[in-house]
């Protein structure tokens, strides 16, 4: 029997019709979100980062450019942050330009912002955010600017 259970799963799975066990922890789902969080800054909208931060553990943060903060920090620590950055930092647009995920357990997404910063200086900023599962949706474990 659990031989059959295996060959179905397998053939489901090729015929691009499995679905994983943990809904909201697929791939598409994890761009999705990092695609979300784009969003909050272009709309300088940090109350909108509420469902992508975690309700247990801490969230990274490496940042120079969107805001001056490096550690880490609770959820609303990480929303007050961006709500203070953003009422002085323009985020004008913002691109992801990769994902990898195992589908389930990670999700690492490569970004770009086109910002304004605080000495009205327009820039160019990439950004790495690393993703994990909580309660069947994926939250922001770490952002972090990076060099291009």
């Amino acid at each position: 029997m659990r031989r059959i259970a295996v060959l179905v799963t397998a053939v489901l799975f090729l015929a691009g019709l499995w679905i994983p066990s943990a809904a909201g922890t697929g791939t598409d789902e994890a761009r999705d979100a990092a695609r979300r969080f784009g969003l909050a800054l272009t709309s300088a909208n940090a109350s909108a980062l509420r469902p992508l931060l975690p309700a247990r553990g801490k969230v990274v943060l490496a940042l120079s450019r969107l805001a001056q903060e490096s550690g880490s920090f609770a959820s609303g620590q990480v929303e007050a942050v961006f709500r203070d950055a953003l009422a002085v930092v323009a985020v004008r647009s913002f691109e992801v330009l990769g994902m990898e995920s195992d589908a389930r357990s990670f999700a690492l997404a490569s970004a770009r912002a086109s910002i304004t910063d605080r000495q009205g200086r327009a820039a160019i900023v990439p950004i790495h955010l690393a993703f994990q599962p909580e309660d069947g949706v994926w939250v922001i474990r770490e952002i972090r600017e990076t060099l291009e």
